[in-house]
């Protein structure tokens, strides 16, 4: 049996894969209706930082070169907002409630939603696109829908070649069971556990980045793993506690995940080595669109500094955020 050890590790750095307009950011959600009630209802409006507090970010986002972008986000109520850079000044944008940004789907309009342990996606019309059981819709670059049911990855196909290009559609395949998973991971010597897929998202049509639940009767961990279809593309030699929220960079050569318990980020490249950059603490990062920049979003606000440096030169905009992206 494998033992597990719990890295604390904050030397990370995340990335959204967020391309689409602003408002699709909000999305349908595609959990159970319970984690919809944890939504809130209300949202006053984020504190003020104060005009000079403000000209001295834009001055110094400047002086420091950020180039031209918008960024938008989603304050500690979870009210989205949406601002110029480098000059911070406010813009249309997304709208209403969202605490962490999910990517659009790639077919405009289509809605998905996950009640009762049923995913649905429907078309802009309110028709029945697809239904099937399980929850976490996850779209392949080449739109395929994906989903998991009791911790296995699953698309949908037709039911029958007769039934091809018919609507909705209400059947599935697996395309990682947990006996893959059970297999993937026993190689690489984890041993007496039971593995289920919490969460994941394709960075290609055959690779995707997936949170697995590592569980055994003395414990368990999280862990941040590569597919590459149904093999295990590398060990994920760490372990930790509450991972969550997927995200890529814009290419999809890193790939991040928030570690809930005691809170950071962890991140790892597409082949599933860890990476260690300049963060050491944060709820969520943005990469530019040319992935020449990072915008982290901490408990005091926002840091925008560029990546790859090992010293860089931070850049706080007294902004509270609690997921953010950059386009």
């Amino acid at each position: 049996m494998r033992r597990i050890s719990t890295w604390l590790l904050f030397g990370a750095v995340v990335a959204l894969g967020v391309a689409a307009a602003v408002d699709a950011l909000r999305g349908e959600p595609d959990r159970d209706e319970a984690a919809a009630e944890a939504q809130p209802r209300a949202a006053a409006p984020p504190a003020d930082p104060g005009e000079p507090t403000l000209r001295e970010a834009r001055a110094d986002l400047r002086a420091a070169g950020v180039p031209a972008g918008v960024l938008t986000y989603a304050d500690a109520q979870c009210r989205l907002h949406t601002v110029t850079l480098p000059d911070l000044a406010p813009r249309p944008g997304a709208e209403g409630l969202a605490c962490q940004f999910r990517p659009p789907a790639p077919y405009g309009g289509l809605t998905s939603r996950c009640r009762r342990g049923w995913l649905e996606l429907r078309m802009p019309n309110g028709a029945l696109h697809a239904r099937a059981r399980g929850c976490d819709l996850a779209w392949r670059p080449d739109g395929t829908p994906t989903f998991l049911r009791n911790g296995a990855v699953r698309q949908f196909i037709p039911c029958a070649e007769a039934e091809a290009g018919t609507y909705p559609i209400r059947c599935s395949q697996t395309m990682l069971a947990r006996a893959d998973l059970t297999r993937e991971f026993r190689r690489v010597g984890w041993t007496d556990f039971d593995f289920r897929v919490e969460e994941l998202h394709w960075l290609d049509d055959s690779r995707f980045a997936a949170i697995v639940q590592a569980r055994s009767a003395g414990g368990g961990a999280d862990l941040l793993a590569i597919f590459e279809k149904r093999r295990l593309v590398a060990d994920p030699a760490s372990a930790y506690n509450d991972l969550s929220g997927i995200r890529p960079s814009p290419t999809g050569s890193l790939v991040s995940a928030r570690i809930l318990n005691p809170g950071g980020i962890v991140t790892v490249d597409r082949d599933g080595k860890s990476v260690r950059l300049a963060l050491r603490h944060g709820d969520a990062v943005a990469w530019s669109p040319d992935e020449e920049w990072l915008a982290e979003a901490t408990a005091d606000g926002i840091y925008i500094f560029r990546a790859g440096e090992l010293s860089p030169q931070f850049v706080h905009i007294p902004i509270v955020a609690r997921d953010l992206v950059w386009r």
